[in-house]
């Protein structure tokens, strides 16, 4: 009796202890208001981190497994709602800035959720493999289209059978190239917009880049393995008799002469390496070492003369000799590849002195390139970074303990380790944001040296950036933002194409989080424009070209800038052959923001136009102005036109799309036309009877593409003046005229050479099969002088 008492007793507590546990971790979740916290992640965190952290939850946490949880609905739904949101780029850059006050528009994201078993089999499928890379849309941009490196991706469905098949065989295969070939896989009911992009319309579906290659083959490992061994540029040498001393001597330019050798030798009484496998560690090694197979049997007396009868030895370079070689004891490529690694010398590391002249001449410039990581640890650099000194001859490479120096590191703001940091010799220095692989690390390090950007700090701002004379473009941003890291290389291209013009800077806002707040920071990533007056901040696409053009519009403006005396005296007090367009906007405004670099292309285009200016009036600076003309919404463009001397009389903008060109075939309507407007009675008489050379645009007035073609044809029409002349059918109205001349689609530009002996011309003419200016005016020039030749 007292026996069941106390095990009742002891049930009890147990009960009333799990039941407390419960009670606390609820208010765990509910006092976590934030997302970041209730998946126990960084701010910093990957796509990947997030949707691994939140599986190991769903797992422990889901309603299915905690049916005596009457809360348990409820916690799960808050967990939902915080991964939903944070794998979101758009919601985690809302939450990030404006917290869930920013995310009502997107309340009902999070509410539903997948049974227990399906986040067990079906979630994040490849998440723990670390031989496979999962993908999404930012690191297919940048890893996959952006190199040229062999990839293998599988693009697959969670709720696919077949792809749940696969998996077993795409890990096996991910395990044998390890290190040769990148295997990738994206889940395309997360990324459908990018499997879209690529054509992907079944699953799973294997594709190999950068061929583009789909393959349709069958999926064993072995002959998966085959297949993409087969597209391994690098390849292994067939040592013999014939060629061993010219190869292993270094009297061939078919090798590296001063590289170590892996020799596999094949003789009777142990194993040796397969040709695929030496193919494999090729690849591995490439530039490392020089891998080569000899066949003891047909080649005996190589093997005497290193005393080796078979097995896998290295040798260092030039020491291809008898005793010289250490044996390896493995036949996996990986393996080796890893014993290999062990035997190249470790990166050096730096001491004080060394550290303190780097960071001295910083900003200055190095008198080398150097390649510097940055840890926390007293160990080794690390095996794959052993590959550097022989992949970056142009490059010092070293290595420096933070614990040892940590007043010098401190200096340079590193948040996390390992950091791989790329000091320049024309100045300043940047930082590794990719994956810790030597060759993306090497291709980083030879890009970097090669551009005039670099990182910035507190101490930079504001004397050297912003109250500098020089211009500075200026990126702003988070490592963990994927628009960031989509921006990061185009940004780096802009540089590489104007940085001899404006000098162009990152900051990194996850460790100078103040110096971003100071400058009222608040989305990633942001781009400013320091030009010796009031930041201006860049608001066009996310490409090189881009922001090139809006540095050279910024510092050369094409679009001439108003004042309220300026205003009056070139705009209200205009001469009557002038044209003036003025576009009244505030710098608040998005799609003022958005319409500034069209407004300033339009500039471009209409330049070489007589009596055309293109100007803007800014409405927050300049309100008098916009007061006085009766502005009441922005951006308003209007255009004052010839025959007036004031402002009383003007034109709006009401067009749907502000684009440049659909803005200058709006302006053209107001321009004198060198065309002339032909019917059915005034064609014949005038181009089918007429000696005259003749281009003719056959358009419709409801054609999109007639409309913006129409100032193309104005410019043919001014520069060949005198040559031909140029005239204009509305087939709407001339239906008649237009099957005539077998017209079946608009805008069609045909070219009348003029009629001989006055022979009537054919109503169908030459076809010009193009709506680009440069081109009808060349096919013109061409067929005159052949028609000249003829009637000579």
């Amino acid at each position: 009796m007292k026996m069941h008492i106390l095990s009742s007793v002891k049930s009890s507590w147990n009960k009333a202890r799990v039941h407390f546990l419960c009670c606390l971790l609820f208010l765990h979740l509910v006092v976590a208001e934030d997302f970041y916290q209730l998946l126990s992640i960084s701010r910093s965190a990957s796509t990947k981190e997030i949707r691994k952290a939140f599986k190991k939850l769903a797992i422990t946490m889901h309603p299915d497994k905690n049916q005596d949880d009457a809360k348990a609905h409820e916690k799960f739904i808050r967990i939902n709602r915080a991964y939903e949101v944070l794998k979101d780029d758009k919601l985690r850059k809302k939450y990030d800035m404006h917290g869930e006050e920013g995310l009502k528009d997107d309340f009902q994201r999070g509410r539903h959720y997948e049974s227990w078993q399906w986040y067990q089999e079906n979630f994040g499928i490849y998440d723990d493999d670390p031989e496979i890379i999962t993908l999404n849309k930012e690191d297919f941009e940048q890893s996959v289209e952006g190199t040229d490196d062999i990839w293998f991706i599988n693009y697959y469905s969670p709720q696919c059978s077949h792809c749940h098949q696969l998996a077993p065989d795409w890990r096996e295969l991910a395990k044998e190239v390890e290190g040769v070939i990148r295997i990738g896989a994206i889940n395309c009911a997360d990324d459908w917009q990018l499997c879209q992009m690529q054509g992907i319309r079944s699953y799973p579906s294997l594709v190999l880049y950068p061929e583009r290659e789909k393959y349709y083959g069958d999926r064993s490992v072995h002959t998966l393995v085959k297949y993409v061994m087969k597209h391994v540029k690098v390849r292994h040498n067939e040592l013999w008799s014939g060629n061993f001393n010219y190869l292993v001597n270094g009297e061939s330019d078919e090798v590296e002469s001063d590289l170590p050798w892996l020799i596999s030798f094949c003789g009777e009484g142990g194993d040796c390496l397969e040709s695929m496998t030496c193919l494999k560690l090729a690849s591995m090694l490439h530039e490392l070492v020089n891998v080569g197979h000899v066949d003891c049997y047909s080649s005996g007396d190589i093997c005497e003369k290193l005393g080796v009868e078979y097995g896998i030895y290295f040798y260092e370079a030039g020491q291809v000799k008898k005793h010289k070689g250490t044996e390896i004891a493995s036949l996996v490529a990986q393996e080796i590849e890893l014993i290999v690694l062990s035997q190249l010398p470790d990166v050096n590391s730096l001491d004080e002195k060394t550290l303190q002249s780097i960071l001295t001449n910083k900003n200055t410039g190095q008198d080398e390139n150097w390649l510097v990581q940055f840890t926390d640890m007293d160990e080794s650099s690390g095996l794959e970074l052993r590959k550097l000194p022989a992949m970056l001859r142009e490059f010092y490479i070293g290595q420096v303990n933070c614990r040892v120096l940590s007043k010098l590191c401190e200096t340079l703001h590193l948040n996390k380790f390992p950091t791989i940091l790329v000091f320049k010799q024309n100045g300043g220095y940047e930082t590794f944001y990719g994956r810790m692989t030597a060759h993306d690390i090497a291709a980083f390090a030879r890009d970097s040296a090669s551009t005039p950007m670099e990182n910035l700090g507190p101490s930079d701002f504001p004397q050297r950036v912003v109250d500098s004379r020089d211009p500075w473009f200026v990126d702003f941003f988070a490592p963990w933002c994927p628009p960031c890291m989509r921006l990061l290389p185009e940004f780096k291209k802009a540089a590489r194409d104007y940085g001899d013009n404006v000098n162009f800077g990152t900051v990194d806002c996850t460790i100078h989080d103040k110096l971003c707040s100071t400058y009222n920071i608040r989305s990633y990533p942001t781009t400013i424009f320091y030009n010796q007056s009031k930041p201006i901040q860049y608001k066009g696409h996310h490409h090189a070209d881009a922001m090139v053009e809006f540095l050279q519009d910024t510092m050369n403006p094409p679009v001439i800038i108003l004042n309220k005396e300026s205003f009056n005296r070139l705009v209200k007090n205009k001469q009557s052959d002038e044209i003036w367009l003025v576009d009244f906007y505030a710098p608040w405004c998005g799609p003022c923001m958005q319409l500034a670099p069209e407004w300033r292309r339009l500039a471009k285009m209409l330049k070489s136009t007589k009596g055309v200016h293109v100007a803007e009036v800014d409405c927050q600076e300049n309100s008098e102005v916009c007061r006085q003309e009766h502005i009441n919404s922005y951006p308003t463009m209007r255009l004052f036109p010839m025959g007036t001397t004031n402002t009383a009389k003007f034109h709006m903008y009401n067009g749907w799309h502000r684009d440049a060109t659909s803005l200058r075939a709006w302006v053209y309507e107001y321009l004198p036309s060198k065309v002339t407007t032909l019917s059915r009675n005034s064609f014949r008489e005038k181009i089918l009877k007429s000696a005259e050379p003749w281009i003719v645009d056959f358009y419709a007035p409801w054609c999109g593409h007639c409309q913006t073609f129409k100032p193309e044809f104005e410019k043919v029409a001014e520069r060949l003046e005198g040559i031909a002349r140029a005239g204009k059918v509305d087939c709407q109205q001339n239906q008649h005229l237009c099957h005539e001349a077998s017209i079946t689609g608009y805008p069609t530009v045909r070219f009348y050479k003029g009629s001989v002996n006055n022979q009537q011309q054919y109503p169908s003419g030459w076809d010009i099969d193009s709506q680009d200016a440069e081109t009808i005016i060349e096919f013109v020039h061409d067929n005159r002088r052949r028609r000249n030749k003829d009637e000579l």
